[in-house]
This record gives structure tokens, C-alpha cells and sequence, in this order.
């Protein structure tokens, strides 16, 4: 403990002695240890981290496909669950779930808000228990129960205040009261974005005869919690099984959906999108911390040249070689922790931006932070950065004959040169790694920014517009609110139009029913052709920008008693009338009542409904007047599209006092939404890669600074015998560029293997990209180059007399 206290009394006053050096050394290492500590908690919030719920690595999402592929939930009818409750023994329970939006009433404004229904097991199922009332029972599902609902704290905060005298109250939700019986605490969310939750009597579509005893009606979600015991692979068994003998007893229900039910852990559902993103982002950051460590261990070996003779002196004073050693180690492991306190601090400051990164791809984003874990490897990490940057040069120092080089003189020898100019070899080729993939995705996000997407969003404003059934039960009633609402803003001068769409472009859902086209024989079940279907009122095309290619768009013609017709796009033309005109043909969607022809009256531009990185696919634009489904409100205006929103909501407000708007926003924040992950990723990997590069800019001109100190005398002596400036320019950066040179083609070579990392994550772009792939060696040998340069001109400048009198 003695010799402890006497390292690191040491240690200290080392660091007032050199404080430039301690800065450096400092801020190195906490741009390293921030930024992989910042990674890290994401990484243990999101995929290390238990799932909130009682062993949550037991439940499980039964029938889950990946919407990203196109595929939606497989969904079961009421009388399915009751099956498979009964006849799959490695679950412990299975609950039902299925989420859809309701205006809730007798709390200030009416309020459209996204509700869960679940049976009465759900939270039992889930492990949850409430933060204030109660939970649901297996009472509540009796269909003469009295409808009851749950919050979720956000919504309980940010609507009712966080007041717990909500538990107990009455609302009105679709024309019934129904009771409000508990608050639920912070949790993702999960299974959707929902904010209540509601029990099976409390839904008129859940509750009603018809779907209750109807296997065709199929639109619930199961989840369930396996047996202590049983795997996923047997319970995947056992329902692929019970779809199966389904399948035979029903093949009228199961013609066209199938039988397969795939299986998938909530926590991997959970994590599944942003695994590859978070992994790749924890690998960037441990390049920049060993680059980091790496920097400081030459910096501290260029030091300990300087300090050979202290060493030399305590050596002979009878300082044994561990001793040397581990004063030494004290000195890098302290600055290690120095510097990982100093990162902590920024990886705090970092949390917001990570936080909301996360969120682009996980529910789980809430739970990443500091906690005692992250603090910990935080700890573990300085610790071992120190003995890494320690440790080698240490041994360098320590290795040589202390008492011949006592008696011989400090003098650097060709075994350390060598070790740090294989340092800067090291981390030109890690920077090189970054600098590509930060490129690949830059470049990527650049070629996603200029994609068409087929309409105009400046100046848009979308407003959804659910109106209850309860209220408005048929199609007349349904023109007769939003008829007005649309003469009435189209009157204002602010709006250049308006219109009605059953979604938002860039956000719609991936659903293609099936169709046939009159003259053409009728494809097998599920063969045929397939297109995305619409709703919309005349001014759409207008109100979006969207060009009209052939024919026209919907008129006065077109009312609710007329022939159905309907607009098709680009991609729908091409695909099933190529190389001939599509107007006038008929077809008749499997949705409509057999004998119903839609004729086709015009062509237009495609929009890219379903993501900038998706194809347009075929789709099909319906009449409002004739066909239900239109909710969603588009206004252009005239300046700002945000600034119509008071109007837009007392005009609704006059047609129905008790009809809310809700999920407002502009098309521009659409797009920006939609490029938001993009950009966050490429930011984060260009910040890492320009944080490696700065790191390792000061290592090769710290070299080539050391270098020229090490040869004054010589350069000196050429100077004194005629060489001239240039000459000795490139005397002393041929050392700094040739070590970079190394380092680009080592570099490249492993960025070639290992580019298909971030396939993933780019868009338009090729792995093996040739324009990244040249631009930046060119790049980082011409900054490489300038920070060579530096110290180089320094040299240039040395007095001969003085520099012959050095050593």
C-alpha cells in the first residue's frame, strides 16, 4: 500500500508537470471510452437488458411475420383461440389481442385515440401488474359485462394529469359508458402504440355475435407464455400441428390464408430491426477506441524515450524491473480512468440523440441509460485501456540492458521506431475501415434524399379523421360530413385545396387483394393478379401533386348510384395492360359483391405509398362517393401548412362537436420521418469515423514531430552542407506517407471483406461502392499529408548552428 500511495503521488505530479500531454491523453481516451460507453447502453438497454415483464423471455407472439417483407400478422378468429388454447400444451396460457382506434369521450376534448382489446388474461399473460387500480378479469369478457378500460401512464399523465381519482371514473367511448379500473406502469410499447386498453365487451366488432361464432372472421393476434420448461421449437410443433388438423376440418376458412402459423420471442420482435444497426454501431466504436488506445500508447512511448534516463537512474538506485513496470502502468491506467470519467460525461450527453435513434426501430428505446451496468463496463473499460496503452510501452522501456545503456547514453533504438510507426499503421488502416462505412451509408442516405417519390409535400397538411360507426353507420352519412368540410376549407383563401385519402403516402400498410380482369380467365386461388386499393375523394391528384398521365379523374359523374370506376397508376398499367391503353377495361376486386365491375377511367403518376426504398406497386384509386374508407385529410395551402390546423379543427368542430382530429402532421415531416434512421445511422457513423481520423491525424503528426527531434543534428548537418527546403521536406514526411500509404492498402483490404456488413443499410448503393472505395483513400492521404506537413515545415526551419550543437 505504501509503494501504492508512492505510484500514485507519482502519477500526479507527472500530470502537473506535462499538462499538455495529460490533456491529450485525456481527451483521446474519453472520446474512445464516450462514445463505445454510449453504444454500449444502448446495446444493454435494448437487446441485453430483461424484457419488463414477469420472465419475459417466455412470451411469445404466435403467427408473427415480419411486416418489413411485406407480410402482415397472421390473425385468428374467436373460435381459432379457443382451439388452440386447448389443444397446444407447451403454452402455460394464450391471450388475444387486436388494436383499433375509438374517440374517447367526458375528459375536456373529444379524443381519437389507439386502443388495445384484449381478453382478460392479456396482463396475466404478459406478467403485468398495474400501477393503480386493477388489471383485467375473466369477468370482463361476459358479454353483459360492464365495459372497462386501462391507461398507460404516458397517457394518464399527459391527458388526465397523473391524477389517481381517474381510477373509478366513467367515460364514453363508442356511445357507451365504460369504466376507467386501472393505470398501467412505464412499459414498451408493446404489442402496439396503443394508449388504452380496453376488454372484449367494451369492442362492438370484438363483442358481437357475429365474430364471436364466425371462423371466417378472422382479426385478433395471440400471444402466450410458454410452460417453466418447453421451448419455442416445441411449441412452433405443436401449433403447426393444430393449423394443420384446422386446415383439414375447415378447408373453406383456410383456402386462401393457409396454415402457417411461425412462431418469434417477444424480446426478439422486440429487437429484430435494430440488432444489425446496434451491432454495426458497437463495432465502429470499438474501432475508434482501439484507435484511441493505440494513439495514446505511442504517445506515452514517444514520452518515455524522453524519460530513459529517469528510468536508467531509478534502475540503478536499485528499482527492479516489475517495480519500473508497475509505476509505469499506474501513471496510463490512472489517465484511463482520468479520461473514462471525462467519457461517462459525454456518453450523458449523448443519451437524447441515441434515445431517439433507438426509437426509429424499438420500442425498448425508453429503457437505454446509465444504470449500474453500463457504469460498470464504463469502470472495466478504463481499466483496460489503461493496462493496454500501459503495458507495451512499458515493457519497451523495461526491456533493454538498464546498466550498459547507463553507461552508454539514452539513445532510441530501432525496435521502438519500428513499434510506433506500427501503431500509426494500425489505425490509418481502423480509420480507413470507418471512413468507407461511414461513405457507404452517406452516400446512401444521399441517393434515398433524391428519390421521387411522386408527389409534391411542401405546403401539405394530413389530418386523420376516424368517424365513429355508431354515429355514422353508412356511406351517405359518411359524404355527409366530409363533403362540407371539403367545400368549406376549399372556400378559405388560405387552402389551394383539399382532399380525402385512405392513407398517408410513404406510411401506407403493404395489403394487395386479389382481382380479375373481365376477359381474362379466372387465376387459381391466390394466383391471380394483385393491387393496392385506395379510397379517395376527386381533388387527391391535385391536392398531392400527382400528374394525370391518360384519361381523367373523378368528376361529378361519379356519384354514389353511378358505375363504379377508378384510376389506376403507372405500375398497374404496366404490369397487366402493357404496351396498350388500360382505359375502359373492367375488374373486379375480390372485396366487392360478385357481379361488380370497376371500369377504369384514367392513369397516373405512381406514388411510392410504402417507403422510399420500395418500387411502386400497383394500385387502384376508388371514389369516397362510392366506397368507404377515406379518413385521412389533405390541405395545400398557400404558405405554411401548419398554420391552417385552427381552422381545419373549428370547421370539424362545427360539424361535430364531438368528432376529434388526431395523428396532425405535415408531408414534408412524412419524408423526413421516413429518412430519419438513414441520416441518424449515417450521422453516428460519420462522427465515429471523423472522431478515428482526428485521433489518428495527431498520432502521425506527433510521429513525424518526434522523428524530426530524434534527427535534428541530421537535418542540421544536410542543411549546413546545401540542402534546400524542399529537400528537407521530403526527407522528413517520406517517414508519416509512407506509413500511411501502408495503412490505406491494409485498409482497403480489409474493408473489402468486410463492406457487406452495412448491406443492410444501404440503399442504391453497392458494398464494393468504387466511388467511395477511391475517394476516401485520396481524401485521408491528402489530410494524412497536410498533418505531415506540419511538423515537416517546422523542420525546414531549424537554425543549422543550433541544430549541430543539439544532443
Amino acid at each position: 500500500m505504501q509503494n501504492l500511495k508512492q505510484d500514485l503521488a507519482y502519477a500526479m505530479r507527472q500530470w502537473r508537470k506535462n499538462p499538455a500531454f495529460t490533456a491529450v491523453v485525456v481527451l483521446t481516451l474519453a472520446l474512445g471510452i464516450g462514445a463505445t460507453t454510449a453504444i454500449f447502453s444502448t446495446v444493454n438497454g435494448v437487446l441485453l437488458r430483461p424484457l419488463p415483464f414477469r420472465s419475459g423471455d417466455r412470451l411469445v407472439h404466435v403467427g408473427y411475420r415480419d411486416p418489413a417483407l411485406g407480410q402482415g400478422h397472421v390473425e385468428f378468429s374467436v373460435q381459432e383461440i379457443g382451439d388452440y388454447r386447448h389443444q397446444i400444451q407447451a403454452f402455460a396460457n394464450l391471450a388475444e389481442y387486436h388494436s383499433m382506434s375509438f374517440t374517447l369521450l367526458g375528459w375536456g376534448e373529444p379524443d381519437r385515440v389507439q386502443t388495445a382489446v384484449v381478453s382478460g388474461n392479456f396482463f396475466d399473460v404478459l406478467g403485468v401488474k398495474p400501477l393503480l387500480g386493477r388489471t383485467f378479469r375473466a369477468e370482463d369478457e361476459a358479454p353483459s359485462a360492464e365495459p372497462v378500460i386501462l391507461l398507460t401512464e404516458e397517457y394518464w399523465r399527459g391527458r388526465f394529469g397523473g391524477d389517481p381519482g381517474i381510477v373509478g371514473r366513467t367515460l364514453r367511448m363508442n356511445n357507451k359508458l365504460i369504466r376507467v379500473v386501472g393505470v398501467l406502469p412505464r412499459l414498451p410499447q408493446y404489442p402496439g402504440e396503443d394508449k388504452i386498453f380496453v376488454s372484449t365487451s367494451g369492442c362492438p366488432f370484438r363483442s358481437s355475435e357475429r365474430t364471436i361464432h364466425s371462423r371466417h372472421n378472422r382479426m385478433l393476434q395471440i400471444f402466450g407464455r410458454l410452460k417453466p420448461g418447453a421451448t419455442l421449437r416445441q411449441a412452433s410443433s405443436q401449433v403447426g400441428a393444430t393449423a394443420g388438423r384446422l386446415a383439414q376440418e375447415y378447408p373453406d376458412v383456410y383456402q386462401s390464408s393457409g396454415w402457417n402459423v411461425p412462431l418469434i420471442s417477444a424480446k426478439e420482435e422486440l429487437t429484430n430491426k435494430f440488432r444489425p444497426t446496434v451491432l454495426l454501431l458497437l463495432a465502429m466504436v470499438t474501432l475508434v477506441l482501439f484507435i484511441a488506445c493505440t494513439n495514446v500508447a505511442g504517445l506515452i512511448l514517444a514520452r518515455l524515450m524522453r524519460r530513459q534516463h529517469e528510468v536508467l537512474v531509478r534502475a540503478a538506485l536499485g528499482a527492479v524491473r516489475a517495480r519500473i513496470v508497475r509505476q509505469l502502468l499506474t501513471e496510463s491506467i490512472l489517465l484511463a480512468l482520468l479520461g473514462g470519467l471525462v467519457g461517462v460525461v459525454l456518453a450523458m450527453s449523448s443519451l437524447r440523440l441515441l434515445v431517439g435513434f433507438a426509437g426509429r426501430f424499438t420500442p425498448r428505446a425508453a429503457e437505454i441509460g446509465l444504470d449500474g451496468a453500463v457504469l460498470l463496463f464504463a469502470f472495466g473499460l478504463s481499466l483496460l485501456a489503461g493496462l493496454l496503452c500501459g503495458a507495451v510501452p512499458a515493457l519497451q522501456i523495461s526491456r533493454q540492458n538498464l546498466a550498459s545503456a547507463l553507461r552508454e547514453g539514452v539513445k532510441s533504438t530501432s525496435a521502438k521506431h519500428h513499434f510506433r510507426s506500427l501503431l500509426i499503421v494500425v489505425q490509418v488502416a481502423a480509420s480507413v475501415i470507418l471512413l468507407i462505412g461511414a461513405g457507404l451509408t452517406v452516400r446512401s442516405l444521399l441517393k434515398l434524399q433524391r428519390v421521387d417519390a411522386g408527389f409534391k409535400p411542401e405546403n401539405v397538411l394530413a389530418i386523420r379523421i376516424t368517424l365513429p360507426f355508431s354515429k355514422y353507420a353508412n356511406r351517405a352519412q359518411i359524404v355527409s360530413f366530409f363533403q362540407p368540410l371539403l367545400d368549406r376549407l376549399s372556400a378559405n383563401p388560405q387552402v389551394r385545396s383539399a382532399a380525402l385519402a385512405s392513407e398517408v403516402p410513404l406510411d401506407g400498410l403493404a395489403q394487395f387483394p386479389g382481382f380479375r380482369i373481365e376477359g381474362q380467365p379466372e387465376a387459381p386461388e391466390g394466383a391471380g393478379p394483385k393491387a393496392k386499393f385506395q379510397v379517395i375523394s376527386p381533388d387527391y391528384f391535385r391536392t398531392l401533386g400527382i400528374p394525370l398521365l391518360e384519361g381523367r379523374i373523378f368528376d361529378s359523374r361519379d356519384r354514389a348510384d353511378s358505375p363504379q370506376v377508378g384510376i389506376i397508376n403507372l405500375a398497374m398499367a404496366s404490369r397487366y395492360w402493357p404496351g396498350k391503353s388500360p382505359i375502359g377495361q373492367r375488374i373486379a376486386p375480390t372485396f366487392v359483391e360478385a357481379g361488380q365491375w370497376i371500369t377504369i377511367v384514367g392513369v397516373v403518376q405512381d406514388v411510392k405509398q410504402a417507403g422510399l426504398a420500395n418500387d411502386a406497386e400497383p394500385e387502384m384509386f376508388l371514389d369516397f362517393r362510392q366506397n368507404e374508407g377515406a379518413e385521412m385529410l389533405f390541405v395545400r395551402t398557400a404558405g405554411d401548412a401548419a398554420g391552417i390546423l385552427p381552422a381545419v379543427r373549428s370547421i370539424v368542430h362545427d360539424l361535430d362537436p364531438d368528432q376529434p382530429i388526431a395523428d396532425v402532421r405535415t408531408l414534408e415531416e412524412v419524408r423526413n420521418k421516413v429518412i430519419a434512421p438513414s441520416r441518424l445511422t449515417a450521422l453516428l457513423l460519420s462522427l465515429f469515423a471523423i472522431v478515428a481520423f482526428a485521433i489518428t491525424a495527431t498520432g502521425i503528426s506527433g510521429i513525424v514531430a518526434f522523428s524530426v527531434s530524434e534527427r535534428t543534428q541530421e537535418i542540421g548537418i544536410r542543411s549546413a552542407l546545401g540542402a534546400g527546403r524542399g529537400q528537407l521536406l521530403g526527407l522528413v514526411m517520406q517517414k508519416g506517407v509512407t506509413l500511411v500509404l501502408l495503412g490505406l492498402v491494409v485498409g482497403l483490404v480489409m474493408a473489402l471483406f468486410g463492406s457487406r456488413l452495412v448491406t443492410s443499410l444501404l440503399f442504391g448503393v453497392e458494398p464494393i461502392d468504387p466511388v467511395t472505395f477511391v475517394a476516401v483513400p485520396l481524401m485521408l492521404l491528402a489530410l494524412a499529408g497536410l498533418a505531415c506537413l506540419i511538423p515537416a515545415r517546422r523542420a525546414t526551419r531549424i537554425d543549422p548552428v543550433v541544430a549541430l550543437r543539439a544532443e
